[in-house]
């Protein structure tokens, strides 16, 4: 049965659920969406196909939100928290959205312990937003609920406000992981530009559209990206 872990990092108790079982040499870490809930992903982590971890950054879900700092650094270190409570070995990561760049910050720092690496409708880069789009953001519901029921709001203001516009796809490229990235083509983050940017310096990646999928790719079809996610583990 999955269950639900806290992590120790820098002071503030992340939350993760862990679904349990065989990791088969690496389980799963799955950093989702700034909206996102471990919750959310209770019906689809038997489709990973392994051990699969769910984090909740602080200030998300049930993790806590300490004063101090909410920058890219320190969300990576929570990533990194976690993945030093369940295992000591490597880690096979996938994300959605915004949790991206936090993973990609803990991932290009420790290299030899990803084994693969899979982006759900998200481009290798922070990207920093207005302060119109965080309060709209922060307003607003995701999958049904109101964004303030999943994450304390003046740690979202910070997380959002302390991003800083930083590129990671060069030194994605020089690492060259195994690579897949899901494009939803109702999302406007990935354009046809960008996506020709991830063939040309991934030639080996797997890229796959979803034509049906808002940038939520869970929808329509729960299961389409983890089992894509399933299909890229067992191949690594």
């Amino acid at each position: 049965m999955p269950q639900y872990h806290v992590a120790d990092s820098d002071g503030a108790r992340i939350r993760f659920l862990d679904s349990g079982g065989d990791d088969r040499g690496a389980p799963i870490v799955f950093v989702p969406g700034f909206t996102c809930v471990a919750e959310d992903y209770l019906e689809v982590l038997p489709l990973f196909g392994r051990r699969t971890i769910v984090i909740e950054l602080r200030g998300h879900g049930q993790s806590s939100a300490p004063p101090g700092d909410y920058d890219s650094d320190t969300l990576g270190r929570d990533v990194g928290a976690v993945i030093d409570t369940i295992t000591d070995g490597p880690v096979h990561l996938a994300t959605f959205s915004r949790g991206t760049p936090y993973a990609l910050v803990w991932a290009l720092a420790n290299t030899g312990r990803v084994r693969s690496l899979a982006i759900g409708d998200y481009v290798p880069e922070e990207i920093e937003l207005t302060d119109d789009i965080i309060v709209g953001l922060l307003d607003g519901r995701w999958r049904g609920t109101p964004v303030h029921e999943r994450v304390d709001r003046q740690a979202g203001i910070a997380t959002l406000q302390s991003a800083r516009t930083q590129s990671f796809w060069e030194p994605l490229a020089r690492w060259q992981p195994p690579l897949l990235a899901v494009r939803a083509l109702g999302s406007p983050l990935i354009d046809d530009a960008t996506w020709a940017r991830y063939r040309s310096l991934y030639p080996s990646a797997r890229l796959h559209e979803f034509a049906d999928s808002p940038h939520d790719i869970f929808r329509p079809e729960r299961g389409r990206y983890p089992r894509l996610v399933r299909e890229h583990v067992d191949s690594a």
